[in-house]
């Protein structure tokens, strides 16, 4: 769970450090990709300029197994 500072609606990675930009109107539960890695994020709580996002862990795919 990272908690990261909203910075002219520009947030770091937690996972490669590169920038996401946060759209303004964002809202909790929304799906935001980073555009580096593709990691994928859910925005679980905004509190003023405090954004808190938590990687989505992706469903693999089990193959019959």
């Amino acid at each position: 769970m990272e908690s990261l500072k909203k910075s002219s609606s520009i947030v770091t990675c937690p996972e490669c450090l590169g920038e996401i930009e946060i759209p303004e109107d964002v809202m909790v539960g929304d799906l935001i990709e980073c555009p580096d890695c593709g990691a994928e994020f859910e925005v679980y709580d905004i509190d003023g300029d405090n954004v808190r996002l938590r990687l989505v862990e992706g469903v693999g795919e089990d193959w019959g197994e």
